[in-house]
């Protein structure tokens, strides 16, 4: 049984609970009290850290985390997660070593950098913007951050945003990735021993699992004064979190992020060995259950084309797919061969894999999909079931293949997610394609080989990071108002 226990510096009580397989030391009630009564003090403290010295901490905490991964300290932790997530420890291994991107200094100076204030010294003192008008950026936490269990990153990059912005920061990660979550702050701690900006930052920081039923939770989201509650996730957690913190006499602000899916736009010029490779390896990846993986995509040229083209995707799909390979049960796998042969019957071409831990089915489908209908014979055949899955549909015109993404978010086998975040593309992208993009609703416009890949400036689903966890102060100098 996996123990789950806090990971803070502040002294606090525990309650013990069982679930599933974990055994859970979760935060008391009381203790989380002291803790949000505590927090002004942390916060000052925090803001009187210089902007430098705290991402130079924060570049110490990849650096540990890279050495551990290096002489091997971390090889028990990628099983654990490979098994407690259900992705293999390939794709684990690839997450891992992703960690020091993510919290090196020079990436989140990058991100603290693209802030309306334009410049980081607005952490310490007030900026002059224009004449006499300036910002100064201030913590507008306490935040809360319950992040969601498709990956390590999604814990990882909003809490150290949140953290280097000078907030208290209560971090719940999900059971199957809290373990990772806390081995990669341990370094903090660690280095807290011999710095002074290490250990306020340690104080800054509470990673605490609470089950649903959680006084803490509740406590939390309802009664706790708070600056943000940044939810990750879809329904119906979604909503339940939304209620209570409409009920919290504090009005937190409320950031979510919520389910969203991606796309593929390919013609038939740009439909070479690269462009397969990379469709290829962004289905494989995750199983596609990031936000920005391939579940839909839009083929422009002729049939026969996009027919040679599944063909190169196909040889990809069993080379990468090999390399990361995922355990998928009887019922999943009984699921997919019942939707192949309705697709088969609708008329659509179907390639597939039988190995069942390399399980994808490639579908090539003329003129409009025809995953609804497959959907409404099947409805357990849901985007979450739909693992290594495309539905390819073959059009021809860029008119057709923008109507296709428009229609996804209305589509019944696309009804547990919001919308499409990110379009990946293999095609010339102009300016009027562009537009009409952004027209739809799409948050990400980016190259198809590398989907998966966040530049650190990048807002997430509209809203910069930064800005979701900091207030911006004005002041003026000069009079404008001149009778």
């Amino acid at each position: 049984m996996l123990e789950i226990k806090p990971f803070c510096s502040h002294r606090h009580t525990v309650v013990e609970k069982t679930q599933n397989h974990y055994r859970i030391s979760e935060i008391s009630c009381e203790s989380m009290r002291e803790i949000i009564n505590k927090s002004p003090i942390v916060q000052e403290r925090l803001s009187k850290i210089g902007i430098g010295e705290r991402l130079r901490v924060i570049g110490e905490i990849g650096k540990v985390w890279r050495e551990k991964l290096n002489d091997g300290r971390l090889e028990e932790l990628k099983k654990t997660i490979s098994r407690t997530t259900g992705y293999g420890e390939k794709l684990i291994e690839m997450e891992f070593s992703l960690i020091p991107m993510v919290l090196s200094r020079e990436n989140i100076f990058e991100n603290l950098s693209c802030s309306p204030a334009k410049s980081i010294l607005a952490f310490e003192r007030f900026v002059e913007m224009k004449n006499g008008e300036s910002f100064r950026i201030v913590p507008a936490g306490p935040v809360f951050i319950i992040s969601s269990g498709n990956s390590l990153l999604p814990a990882i990059i909003p809490s150290t945003i949140s953290l280097a912005a000078g907030n208290l920061t209560i971090v719940k990660p999900s059971l199957s990735n809290y373990l990772g979550v806390v081995e990669a702050y341990k370094a903090l701690s660690e280095i807290a021993s011999n710095s002074e900006e290490a250990e306020a930052m340690m104080d800054g920081l509470v990673i605490s699992y609470f089950t649903h039923e959680s006084d803490s939770l509740k406590y939390l989201l309802s009664g706790a004064k708070l600056g943000v509650v940044n939810f990750w996730g879809g329904e119906p957690a979604r909503t339940s979190v939304a209620r209570m913190v409409s009920e919290n006499p504090h009005h937190p602000k409320m950031v979510i992020n919520g389910p969203l899916t991606g796309c593929v736009l390919i013609d038939e010029k740009s439909a070479d060995e690269k462009t397969a490779e990379g469709l290829a390896r962004n289905i494989i990846l995750y199983d596609q259950q990031l936000c920005s993986s391939p579940t839909s995509g839009a083929f422009i040229g002729s049939w026969t084309s996009a027919l040679s083209f599944t063909r190169m995707v196909e040889r990809f799909l069993n080379q990468i797919g090999l390399e990361f390979e995922s355990d998928f049960n009887d019922a999943s796998i009984f699921l997919t061969q019942s939707a192949r042969r309705v697709f088969q019957l609708k008329g659509s071409h179907v390639i597939s894999s039988k190995n069942p831990r390399n399980f994808w089915t490639l579908v090539v489908s003329k003129g409009e999909s025809v995953l609804d209908e497959v959907v409404n014979s099947l409805p357990a055949f849901s985007i979450y079931a739909r693992r290594r899955f495309l539905e390819l549909v073959v059009v021809s015109s860029v008119e057709e293949a923008l109507e296709h993404i428009r229609r996804i978010p209305l589509s019944p086998a696309f009804k547990d997610v919001d919308g499409v975040q990110t379009v990946g593309y293999s095609m010339n992208m102009d300016e009027k394609i562009l537009e009409k993009l952004v027209s739809l609703g799409v948050y990400r416009v980016v190259p198809l080989s590398d989907m998966f890949m966040r530049s650190p400036i990048e807002p997430y689903d509209g809203v910069p990071m930064l800005s979701a966890f900091t207030k911006i102060v004005y002041r003026r100098d000069l009079e404008l108002f001149k009778p």
